[in-house]
């Protein structure tokens, strides 16, 4: 598979496998030193970690009986071993919906193309 696809195919596999029966193979992803950094209002920032991040996300398909995502105007760009995705996103859960923005980075090792952070904004 060629790079670019294979990036393609991360990004696509971070909102398909975006479900409560497939999170445990969400997971794998991301690197275990993956960081996610979202802004809040006022000013400040949450970063987590990958298990924070997993755990707060295992949470919300707990409480949830709908829950999803899905991305818009996806913008990959690869160099070398390092590629970004910029996207709007919009977060699904239970009748309601809120949009915002997005950047993964990845990176590829080992051979695979796995996410090591994502900062985002609603």
């Amino acid at each position: 598979m060629a790079a670019d696809e294979a990036v393609r195919t991360v990004v696509d596999d971070y909102v398909g496998l975006y479900r409560r029966d497939t999170l445990a193979e969400w997971r794998t992803l991301f690197l275990p030193t993956f960081t996610s950094i979202s802004t809040n209002p006022g000013g400040s920032i949450t970063v987590r970690s990958l298990d924070e991040f997993y755990d707060s996300q295992a949470r919300g398909f707990a409480r949830a009986k709908d829950m999803s995502e899905t991305l818009e105007n996806i913008v990959i760009e690869r160099s070398g071993r390092m590629a970004t995705a910029w996207a709007d996103f919009v977060f699904h859960q239970d009748g309601t919906s809120r949009r915002g923005r997005l950047l993964l980075t990845l990176v590829q090792t080992g051979g695979h193309w796995r996410i090591a952070g994502l900062l985002f904004s609603y």
